[in-house]
């Protein structure tokens, strides 16, 4: 695996993580943070990476710093470069 395919996989599971304890819906979440449902169910899958102003929706409707989804640090150049 690749080391962008293992952010991105973290970044999937983080995604999950708080969509899940905010208690909504991959359609909920979608529809307040103004994206694609589509996309971020792909992107809770593991199989795409959602851009930096989509992470930033979803992490002001889940009420958090963008930088949670990688574990606290920051966003890796890994995860926003590249056609994974």
């Amino acid at each position: 695996m690749s080391e962008r395919s293992d952010v991105v996989a973290k970044v999937s599971e983080q995604l999950v993580r708080f969509r899940s304890e905010e208690g909504l819906s991959v359609e909920e979440a979608a529809e307040e943070a103004d994206i694609d449902y589509e996309r971020l169910a792909a992107a809770e899958a593991g199989d795409l990476a959602l851009t930096e102003d989509e992470l930033q929706n979803l992490a002001e409707a889940y009420g958090i710093e963008i930088t949670q989804f990688f574990g606290g640090e920051v966003t890796p150049v890994e995860y926003l470069l590249g056609g994974f």
